[in-house]
């Protein structure tokens, strides 16, 4: 085990060469293999180096793989994230408890024990007042029809006066063309 590394990743990193070499082909030329993969990085380099697009994505290429790695995740606390979440999607549910509390506080002056006190002498004298209030208001509602029965019969009256105006009009008006007629035939 020179320098940390263990059989099992010598295993791991042969496994890797075999598929290379299952996919890629055997390398048949007298190169060494680390030689190979040297001049295709640098071919690939120069590949990519043409498209800024592709550069920038290659910088961030490490950043971006610590947030595919699972330990990542397990750094990660999931636990404080969605306290804090809460905690800003609830501000407009707070400032609005917030305000309403102020409203409480306000009203909380006006509704005192003293403004109270008689309330039970109060509700005694409420009866009666509210069985008279309520005749008056059935009374109403009968003077109310009394009225508009009294109204139609009126705009009755007036209608057959206006018929009749119309019709002594009109009999007016024949009788004075009748009598112009006259006066001119002689």
């Amino acid at each position: 085990m020179a320098g940390g590394i263990t059989t099992a990743d010598i295993a791991m990193l042969e496994g890797r060469v075999e598929q290379l070499e299952r996919i890629y082909g055997q390398n048949d030329s007298e190169k060494e293999s680390v030689k190979v993969l040297e001049e295709l990085n640098t071919k690939v380099d120069k590949m990519l180096g043409k498209h800024p697009k592709t550069q920038a994505l290659l910088k961030r290429l490490n950043e971006l793989s610590t947030y595919t790695d699972p330990g990542f995740i397990m750094r990660y606390d999931p636990s404080k994230f969605i306290q804090q979440e809460y905690v800003v999607g609830s501000t407009n549910r707070m400032q609005k408890a917030a305000v309403d509390a102020k409203k409480i506080a306000e009203l909380k002056n006006v509704v005192n024990p003293g403004n109270l006190k008689n309330t039970t002498e109060l509700e005694k004298k409420m009866g009666p007042l509210t069985l008279k209030c309520l005749k008056l208001h059935d009374d109403g509602e009968e003077v109310n029809k009394e009225i508009n029965a009294l109204v139609g019969k009126w705009n009755d009256i007036l209608n057959t006066l206006s018929e009749q105006f119309v019709m002594w009009d009109n009999i007016l008006r024949e009788a004075r063309r009748l009598l112009r007629r006259t006066n001119e035939e002689m």
